[in-house]
């Protein structure tokens, strides 16, 4: 699990893009594959979900640095903050899964 990659993942979309002028896309328009891997985080590992606080994180980076947002101002999306996870994600995880035991079964 990569906890590091997860918090950068789950930012983005909430405030990264807004607060930094990221406007190269988000995570969840633009790179499936992330976006499915931090949707499965969020909904599958135990302690992610409670973890996550969203209200915090868009506060923090709002109202920490006057240099990059004189204002303030503190963005009220996406909405929602993680999108579900569906029968097609959960059939994404099944397979990654069976790929990977396969790829362990040939170590």
């Amino acid at each position: 699990i990569d906890l590091k990659l997860y918090t950068t993942l789950v930012r983005f979309d909430a405030i990264y893009q807004q607060h930094f002028k990221l406007m190269i896309g988000s995570i969840r328009r633009n790179y499936p594959h992330l976006h499915r891997w931090m949707k499965h985080m969020y909904w599958n590992v135990v302690g992610v979900k409670e973890t996550t606080d969203f209200k915090h994180i868009k506060e923090n980076y709002s109202k920490s640095h006057a240099d990059v947002n004189p204002k303030a101002i503190t963005p009220l999306g996406p909405e929602p903050n993680i999108e579900d996870w569906t029968e097609d994600d959960e059939q994404w995880r099944r397979e990654a899964e069976r790929e990977s035991e396969s790829l362990r079964g040939h170590m």
